[in-house]
């Protein structure tokens, strides 16, 4: 009888062990299948990064929304310049 109830307690354990597991491999890498766990801030310039690449160290070009437009920036350790923008067009299909 009391072995029983240890491989119980055993079997709950290992339960939520798993169960936690689970829900920190999902945060983890939630972001890499594009699950939208975090809800995005919405700013008042309406300002979102599309995708940013890194070149080297503190150097990178982002693709960034503001309202309808876009703009593609290149962030150098010193400084930073617009690289080229445009209009957005909405498709109403």
């Amino acid at each position: 009888m009391m072995e029983n109830m240890y491989v119980q307690i055993v079997r709950v354990f290992l339960v939520l062990v798993a169960i936690v597991s689970g829900m920190f491999i999902l945060y983890r890498y939630g972001s890499k299948f594009k699950f939208k766990m975090l809800k995005q801030q919405e700013t008042p310039y309406s300002l979102k990064k599309i995708d940013m690449i890194h070149l080297g160290y503190k150097k990178f070009v982002s693709v960034v929304e503001v309202k309808d437009r876009v703009l593609v920036i290149g962030v150098g350790e010193k400084d930073l310049s617009l690289l080229t923008q445009w209009t957005k067009e909405d498709k109403d299909i």
